[in-house]
């Protein structure tokens, strides 16, 4: 249902046309077809589209690697070790001590050696094999330097930051041409692409969490782990709401969620820090066995309110399912209370992940 999407039914029938199209020139001609001749539009939305793919890679399964989804369910959501030991195969091998499969010829699954043979050497040799499919090719220690002199694991953790910070531009790049598009338009792309900025993020952390904890190597950075403003759900003040894992694990801030076993709920946090205008971020399971619905309000004032009634594809709180409702600029004071209340329906509970808090401009 994204109408974007159907950039790539048109980009199929015109390469089936003339091969020898660029991937800028289809692009270029879908926009101006879809949304006509604008120089700005043009530009904003072509790019978007160029764009995307590299995005998601990043902040999906860089180097190569793929398969970093839940590939023994509905293949949508993050779910990094369904792809290892699942009775069908192993897809990056990842241990304690490095990550990818080893398809070369002289150690490994010889997948290599059906290349024609010039292609094959290139493939074979970790000198010459391209970083973007080094982890599909090689195993590798996670201290293996890359051509770009960082180590695979550092740009495991850099370009799952990097590709969801790509994914939260993307909005803002759309956002620029809310006088452009027609207004049904201008916001379901505006929807689709605000949760693929949330979901990026769900991605995010649970892959770079994953790898943290298998490789034992910490982020450069200390980003891992840490977000501004995070406060895990089963930390707050509850009545009704009961902690419960969640599997797997690292599709849930500290592998944890709250869940719903009453009639009613709520999560409330009494905030501390300077008064100030914040976003508000709920993370929230929408499962697709009910229709649960929430509200947030700040000091007894409600803030907003919502019903998880997406259509994703699990009945369970995990990676598919995890998303994201913001307040923008709401007004917080030290002493205010922020609490969740939610009703679950039928097989949803309201599950919450967390509660983020994040200062914009303070007085």
């Amino acid at each position: 249902g994204h109408d974007l999407a159907q950039a790539n039914l048109y980009g199929f029938a015109r390469l089936a046309w003339r091969p020898t199209l660029s991937a800028g020139q289809i692009a270029d001609e879908w926009t101006r077809l879809t949304f006509g001749h604008d120089r700005r539009v043009v530009e904003t939305v072509a790019g978007i589209l160029l764009d995307s793919w590299p995005a998601y890679e990043r902040y999906t399964g860089p180097l190569g690697a793929g398969t970093l989804t839940d590939i023994i369910g509905v293949h949508y959501g993050p779910g990094v070790e369904s792809s290892e030991r699942n009775g069908w195969g192993q897809w990056h091998r990842a241990d304690h001590d490095g990550v990818g499969m080893d398809r070369t010829v002289a150690t490994g699954t010889g997948f290599i050696g059906q290349y024609s043979p010039s292609v094959a050497a290139r493939y074979e040799s970790l000198s010459t094999c391209p970083d973007e499919l080094l982890l599909f090719m090689h195993h590798v220690p996670y201290t293996h330097v890359l051509k770009s002199g960082k180590t695979v694991m550092q740009h495991i953790y850099d370009s799952h930051y990097d590709g969801a910070a790509q994914a939260a531009a993307f909005v803002e790049r759309w956002r620029a041409l809310a006088a452009l598009v027609d207004r049904d338009r201008y916001g379901a792309v505006l929807g689709r692409l605000e949760y693929q900025a949330g979901h990026a993020i769900v991605w995010r952390d649970a892959v770079t969490n994953w790898f943290t904890r298998e490789s034992g190597i910490a982020d450069a950075h200390a980003r891992v782990g840490r977000a501004e403003g995070r406060i895990e759900a089963e930390s707050m003040t509850l009545d009704g709401y009961v902690a419960r894992a969640v599997t797997p694990w690292e599709t849930a801030s500290g592998g944890r969620a709250i869940a719903c076993e009453r009639a009613a709920c709520a999560a409330a946090y009494r905030f501390a820090g300077p008064a100030g205008r914040y976003d508000l971020v709920v993370q929230y399971f929408d499962e697709n066995d009910g229709a649960s619905s929430f509200a947030l309000t700040i000091g007894g004032r409600e803030v907003d309110r919502w019903s998880a009634s997406a259509d994703l594809p699990s009945a369970e709180p995990n990676g598919h399912t995890s998303t994201r409702r913001i307040v923008r600029g709401a007004t917080l004071a030290p002493g205010d209370v922020v609490r969740i209340d939610a009703r679950p329906d039928r097989g949803e509970r309201a599950a919450v992940d967390y509660l983020e808090i994040v200062a914009l401009n303070r007085p």
